[in-house]
């Protein structure tokens, strides 16, 4: 079971911070998740939720900003640029971005060609994931060689209607609608199966016997020590 440090690692740090990505991959993740969005003059910033109310107390939306008003507002708790958290980790650890704003995905394409992916395979140090299937295939345009993901609600069969076309590497499923028959077609048709958001350790034996390759968690550290220690057992 891979561990994925859920926006770093939200329950050690301040989600979606540097702080956050140092303390999942001191914790030993496997992959780090982070969520972008674009500002008002495009730049490519890490962080969940359109406005700054649940993170910052602020009902700013981050769409409405540039990146310098929005780095005034957010000096106690700092908004970091996308490229700032790929400067630190981008070939240390695999890391998977999620795509949350609307017509994000050629930015994001053009960021990683332009700073990052010097050749080809340097595509599969990035997981590129979305519940948004028109970003995905904004990406897919851009480039064959992306691994994508696709991210389910409550419709764990939605995947099969996309795949044809943006040619899935993984699958992302909600952790309460795992469904048998989804997860068996997603094996058959080779693609990664991983499962958000699981912060009970004790959920991994049975969430390994339905197929599923790797968890989404707020605390990597547990969960790793969970499967440390069962595994000697």
């Amino acid at each position: 079971m891979l561990i994925i440090g859920h926006r770093g690692a939200a329950g050690l740090a301040p989600e979606n911070t540097l702080q956050a990505f140092r303390a999942g991959y001191d914790a030993g993740a496997d992959i780090l998740e982070l969520d972008v969005r674009l500002t008002a003059d495009r730049r490519l910033v890490v962080i969940h939720d359109a406005l700054l109310l649940r993170t910052h107390h602020i009902a700013d939306n981050v769409a409405s900003l540039t990146y310098r008003e929005l780095q005034k507002l957010t000096l106690d708790k700092p908004v970091p640029l996308l490229e700032d958290v790929l400067n630190e980790f981008f070939g240390k650890i695999l890391i998977n971005i999620e795509i949350k704003s609307r017509s994000t995905g050629g930015s994001l394409v053009r960021l990683l060609k332009r700073r990052f992916i010097t050749r080809p395979e340097d595509w599969d140090l990035v997981l590129i994931s979305s519940f948004k299937a028109r970003e995905l295939l904004r990406v897919r345009r851009e480039t064959k060689r992306a691994n994508l993901a696709l991210l389910h609600h409550h419709n764990p069969f939605a995947f099969i209607a996309y795949h044809r076309y943006l040619k899935l590497t993984a699958v992302g499923f909600h952790r309460l609608h795992l469904n048998w028959l989804a997860l068996e077609i997603a094996q058959r048709a080779k693609i990664f199966i991983y499962a958000y958001t699981v912060d009970r350790p004790s959920a991994i034996p049975r969430l390994e016997r339905q197929g599923v390759q790797a968890i989404v968690t707020n605390y990597p550290d547990k969960c790793l020590k969970y499967i440390e220690k069962h595994s000697r057992s």
